[in-house]
């Protein structure tokens, strides 16, 4: 054998007798468990499972259970319970009823009482009130615009009943005044300070779980927003709401926007309960303020494989909807932000 022969295989030994970086040393015990809360259509289950085995590769001592919102797991929820257990719903629990652990679940807290909590923390957002008879406008107080909105969130997540209207113009109408499929006879109407986006209307999303932002995205409408100088009629007959926008007149980008993120994270800190929220914010082009306009609290905004953004995820070409999960590292990022949670609370 040659000098040559016998380095390389002296090398070839040595690399044998190595240790593989890629085997693991045995499993530390069981210490913890996580309970992850499927909401069918909601988010696909398979999000979760990928999130589970990465929390397992990054603390083995938790096990991760997934489970189903459809029914009560007994068996499950009694495995679960064995050991200090936090259990994370990002949207309501459903029929599943854990018997122990730290329980954050999605629910829906009123429009006017999101806002209330984060103007009291000094979030910014645009003035609000409900429309009532008693409600004074002045437009030295509100602008010169207002956005009409309704309060019921089944219609307003579509985009429905909402209006631009210059404030002088405003007059509380009761519910039964309202055509009979208008979003008022299901709630209050709400008044809203305009905020100006400038000639397109648009919006960010900031998904965020536990406060910690998975994506964020700005979203545009292709055509002109209407003029502020039309003639009423035609002011308050144009869509002036990203959801009432056609999908595809919608244009989205994932950004790096410091102040939305930011603003978005101070609003998080403030509503701390719902794990999953989507953080709607707005800038006035006249001056780049940002302003809060609703953090989805309820938990269908797991927009990575839920139903309701199936027709956006279909319109937008594959490697837009790749970036959403990529912007943040989105499951690595949740299974980091989970470990931590899971130390930290589970009971």
């Amino acid at each position: 054998m040659n000098d040559q022969a016998a380095r390389d295989d002296t090398t070839t030994s040595a690399q044998a007798a190595a240790p593989d970086p890629r085997r693991r040393p045995p499993a530390p015990p069981i210490t913890r468990h996580l309970v992850l809360v499927n909401q069918p259509g909601w988010q696909s289950v398979d999000d979760l499972f990928q999130i589970a085995r990465k929390v397992r590769w990054l603390d083995p001592s938790i096990a991760v259970f997934v489970v189903t919102a459809e029914v009560n797991d007994i068996l499950a929820s009694e495995k679960a319970a064995e050991r200090p257990s936090l259990v994370v719903s990002f949207g309501p629990l459903g029929n599943f009823a854990p018997r122990r652990g730290k329980v954050y679940a999605g629910h829906q807290i009123a429009k006017l009482e999101q806002l209330r909590r984060l103007a009291a923390a000094g979030v910014p957002v645009p003035r609000t009130a409900y429309l009532t008879a008693q409600t004074p406008l002045d437009p030295a107080l509100w602008g010169e615009f207002v956005i009409l909105k309704p309060s019921d969130i089944a219609t307003s997540s579509h985009g429905l009943g909402f209006q631009l209207m210059r404030t002088s113009r405003v007059r509380y109408r009761p519910p039964e005044d309202y055509p009979e499929d208008h979003p008022a006879r299901r709630g209050p109407m709400i008044v809203q300070q305009f905020v100006d986006t400038g000639e397109h209307v648009e919006s960010f999303r900031v998904l965020l779980l536990f406060g910690e932002p998975l994506y964020c995205y700005r979203i545009v409408a292709r055509p002109p927003r209407v003029a502020l100088d039309a003639p009423d009629d035609v002011l308050e007959a144009a869509i002036v709401q990203i959801q009432a926008v056609p999908v595809e007149d919608r244009v989205r980008t994932y950004v790096f926007d410091a102040d939305v993120i930011m603003t978005a994270r101070r609003a998080a800190q403030v509503v701390p309960h719902p794990p999953l929220l989507g953080c709607d914010v707005v800038r006035d082009h006249r001056n780049g303020r940002v302003y809060v306009l609703e953090l989805n609290p309820g938990g269908n905004t797991w927009h990575f494989s839920s139903q309701h953004a199936a027709a956006s995820r279909a319109a937008e070409p594959p490697q837009l909807t790749a970036q959403r999960r990529e912007q943040f590292d989105a499951m690595n990022l949740a299974a980091h932000v989970l470990v931590q949670r899971t130390r930290a609370e589970a009971e």
